[in-house]
């Protein structure tokens, strides 16, 4: 009969068991233990003999490492070394001094008579703790524990799970910190130099500081200074910037006053109205917890920013002595909910109220002081084409081309990585037949002007692009459409919110001519009428779903796609245009003149 090797042993129940000693320079670590024992839960010799094997392995691999340890000083235990050490240094049967940033029984064990906030500090105690000692379960040491406390402190508004990359930046700061003047520890007492007369000021005085700043420099074009849409925008944002830090003197604001604004305008109430000043607005009323009633990250997001420029223009004034940079703000993840998802088609008043309004009859209010062409051709292209608002906004002159004997719009992207790069959603180029009636209201005739004036883009006299905040253009979602939602659907003062079809939240848009064309050719395939649904979406860009649709089907032809279009009812307000220059180009004269010229100077796009 072979013999067991040293490490193998048998009980008096017949179970094996793995032993091995424990080198003598690595003893006092374990607190004077000579030898490691593990049972291999198995009768059989062959099977206990791989289990040996593998912690025989283990075991002398972690000697060796806890050995190079300890004999060199300048040597860098990796993180693999140190789960090693921890393997040893449990083995004792004793609990280590964890202090109270870490626990030495298992998480599985203890998480069931642990309520959630226990759980919950337990978590954040164990990260400060693998942050200061590279373990989870190694104890702080004394001359530590002052910083662990301080970390533990400002990691409060923070989850758990974002304390693995938050922690090492709050450490730096503190180090930071610990080098500077007495002074510089805390932030507000180090603030000297300011204007005492900006003492009691808050953020909305200096925004009316930054805005005075930019209104006499003539040097720049003077940004918000220079265009109301622009300063009314600016001008909400600091006042919700003011309830956010609730009213406080911006010299009073600590770093922790600071990240609780950031972190309040997460939870922002949508159409919530605030006031400075005499009746000021709480801090309550601008937020809610109902994820349907919450501000669009797009708008918290470009809030966030203007929060931070403010900041930093308070920073100049020498009120504060924050950054933003020296906060751990995060942008808002995108939100998606009913309000968001959903959109609805214009209904038959509305569609004649749109093209019975000031854009296209009667009198023009007044204040209008510009007047641009994709007021008037925007809507029609919409109703007549169901295409997104993008797609139309974006339209180079070269877009309009003639296909199989017909005009039509070429919806196509450009290279993702071109300058202000059309997009079209889901990649889904298409070609649509210009209606008639547009071709009798004037549209080839007015782009043959646009064409006549080297103009690149074909409703471009008005618009401008919006870049991608992240610089991803193939997934630009805004591009060109942005002016066009302000002038259409804007809250105040947009087109179809002066007219009466919109109200905020109602579902109504410019976007909403898309559902208005397929709601339309969907009845007129419901009442009889020969439209295929596959020419439906042809004409509006939706991506086939089956797979005969995405690989066999040349796709309809572009008399298919127009006689489709031609059941898209004509109501009586677009009936009753004349045309492009006399319902639009006669009523607005110099002032569309003007705006056009005014503005391809500012942004020349030519062919």
């Amino acid at each position: 009969m072979k013999r067991n090797p040293c490490y193998l042993s048998l009980n008096r129940h017949q179970t094996y068991y793995f032993r091995i000693v424990i080198p003598v320079l690595i003893r006092p670590l374990v607190n004077g233990k000579r030898e490691i024992r593990r049972s291999l839960k198995t009768d059989s010799r062959k099977l206990a003999l791989k289990r040996a094997r593998q912690h025989a392995v283990r075991f002398e691999s972690a000697f060796d490492r806890v050995l190079r340890m300890i004999g060199r000083d300048e040597y860098e235990p990796s993180e693999e070394d140190m789960e090693l050490f921890e393997e040893l240094t449990k083995i004792s049967g004793e609990p280590h001094q964890f202090g109270a940033w870490a626990d030495s029984t298992e998480p599985s064990k203890a998480s069931p008579l642990l309520s959630d906030n226990e759980l919950e500090e337990r978590q954040r105690r164990q990260e400060v703790g693998r942050l200061l000692t590279g373990a989870y379960h190694r104890p702080v040491p004394s001359e530590h524990k002052t910083l662990a406390q301080q970390l533990l402190d400002l990691s409060r508004p923070y989850q758990p799970t974002e304390l693995r990359a938050l922690l090492p930046r709050l450490r730096d700061q503190l180090v930071l910190q610990s080098f500077s003047s007495p002074n510089a520890v805390d932030t507000q007492k180090s603030v000297q130099s300011f204007d005492p007369s900006m003492a009691g000021w808050t953020l909305y005085d200096v925004w009316q500081h930054q805005l005075a700043r930019d209104m006499a420099d003539t040097s720049s074009r003077k940004g918000q200074a220079n265009h109301g849409g622009t300063r009314e925008e600016r001008e909400r944002r600091a006042r919700v910037m003011t309830v956010l830090t609730q009213h406080k003197p911006v010299i009073q604001l600590s770093k922790h006053d600071w990240m609780a604004a950031y972190d309040a305008a997460r939870n922002m109430k949508r159409d919530a109205n605030v006031s400075v000043g005499s009746n000021p607005t709480p801090l309550g009323d601008l937020l809610t917890d109902d994820p349907e009633q919450l501000t669009g990250h797009e708008r918290v997001n470009a809030l966030i920013t203007s929060m931070k420029q403010i900041q930093e223009h308070a920073r100049f004034l020498d009120l504060t002595l924050v950054r933003a940079d020296d906060l751990l703000i995060k942008p808002v993840e995108e939100r998606k909910n009913a309000r968001s998802r959903k959109g609805i088609a214009f209904s038959s008043d509305d569609v004649e109220a749109i093209f019975s309004g000031y854009i296209y009859q009667g009198p023009i209010p007044t204040g209008r002081t510009k007047a641009y062409p994709f007021w008037f051709w925007l809507p029609l292209v919409g109703y007549f084409t169901g295409a997104r608002t993008n797609e139309i906004a974006q339209l180079d002159v070269a877009d309009i081309r003639d296909i199989e004997g017909h005009p039509c719009f070429d919806f196509c992207a450009d290279a993702p990585k071109a300058s202000e790069a059309k997009r079209i959603k889901t990649n889904e180029a298409r070609q649509v037949p210009v209606h008639p009636r547009l071709v009798e209201l004037g549209f080839l005739e007015f782009v043959g002007c646009q064409r006549q004036a080297n103009q690149k883009k074909l409703f471009g006299d008005g618009l401008t692009y919006l870049a991608p905040r992240n610089g991803d253009t193939e997934h630009n979602k805004e591009g060109w459409a942005k002016t066009v939602g302000k002038f259409f659907n804007e809250k105040a003062k947009g087109y179809l919110v002066t007219i009466g079809v919109h109200v905020p939240n109602d579902g109504k848009s410019i976007y909403s001519f898309r559902h208005t064309l397929e709601t339309n050719l969907r009845h007129a395939r419901r009442d009889g009428k020969p439209v295929d649904q596959s020419i439906i979406d042809a004409i509006t860009g939706h991506a086939p779903e089956t797979t005969a649709s995405k690989n066999y089907d040349t796709g309809a032809t572009t008399q298919q796609k127009l006689d489709a279009l031609l059941h898209q009812p004509i109501p009586t307000a677009i009936a009753n245009l004349t045309s492009y220059q006399s319902n639009f180009v006669a009523r607005f004269g110099d002032t569309l003149t003007k705006s056009i010229a005014a503005h391809r100077k500012k942004y020349p796009r030519t062919a």
